[in-house]
C-alpha cells in the first residue's frame, strides 16, 4: 500500500513538475555507473597483485571502445556547434557523456598498466624483455643483422606461428635487399 502511495505521489505530483530533473538525474547516474565499469577489476587486481585470469582482448576492446566512443562524443559536440549553437542531437548534452568516456578510458587504461607493468604475468615479462631489446637495437643503430638478433634465442618466437614466420621472412628479405659491398675480388 505505500509503494502504490510513493507511485501515485511521483506520477501525479512530482513527475510533471520536475520530468527533466528526473530524466537528467537518471542520465548522470547511469553515465558514472557505466563510467566506472572497470573500477572493481582494477580494485581487485590492486588487492590481489595480480592479474592472473584477465584477458588482453578484453582490456583492449575496453580501451578501443571508450577511445572511440569518447572521439564520437567530441566530434559530434563540435559539429553540431558549428552547424546551430548545440540544438541537434550533439551539443552540450555531450559535455557529460564525453567525461564519462574521460573517466572510462582512464580507468581501462590502469587495468591495462596494471597488465602490463604493476602485475604483469610472464608473457607480459616475456614481451617487455623483447620490446626492450628492440629498443636497446635500433638505438645503437647497428643494422648489421638485419634484426636477426631480435628472434635468436627466443623458442617461443621461433616456434610461434604463422607471425613468426612473417618476421623472419621479412628480416631475411631484407637482408638480401642488402647493396652489395664494395669488395672486388
Amino acid at each position: 500500500l505505500s509503494s502504490m502511495a510513493v507511485k501515485l505521489v511521483f506520477d501525479i505530483h512530482w513527475y510533471p513538475m520536475y520530468r527533466m530533473r528526473v530524466v537528467e538525474g537518471l542520465k548522470h547516474t547511469s553515465i558514472c555507473m557505466e563510467s566506472c565499469l572497470a573500477l572493481p577489476q582494477m580494485m581487485r587486481n590492486y588487492r590481489n597483485r595480480t592479474t592472473e585470469g584477465l584477458s588482453v582482448v578484453m582490456v583492449g576492446g575496453w580501451v578501443a571502445g571508450d577511445f572511440f566512443k569518447l572521439c564520437y562524443f567530441l566530434f559530434s559536440m563540435i559539429g553540431s556547434s558549428s552547424v546551430d549553437d548545440g540544438a541537434s542531437e550533439g551539443g552540450p548534452n555531450n559535455n557529460m557523456f564525453a567525461l564519462g568516456s574521460l573517466l572510462s578510458l582512464s580507468l581501462d587504461s590502469i587495468v591495462g598498466m596494471q597488465m602490463a607493468w604493476w602485475y604483469p604475468e610472464p608473457w607480459a615479462l616475456q614481451w617487455q624483455q623483447r620490446i626492450m631489446r628492440s629498443v636497446r637495437h635500433w638505438k645503437t643503430n647497428k643494422d648489421d643483422d638485419a634484426g636477426e638478433s631480435l628472434l635468436v634465442n627466443n623458442e617461443q618466437m621461433m616456434r610461434g606461428g604463422l607471425f613468426a614466420w612473417i618476421v623472419r621472412m621479412f628480416f631475411r628479405g631484407v637482408r638480401g635487399i642488402r647493396p652489395p659491398s664494395n669488395n672486388t675480388s
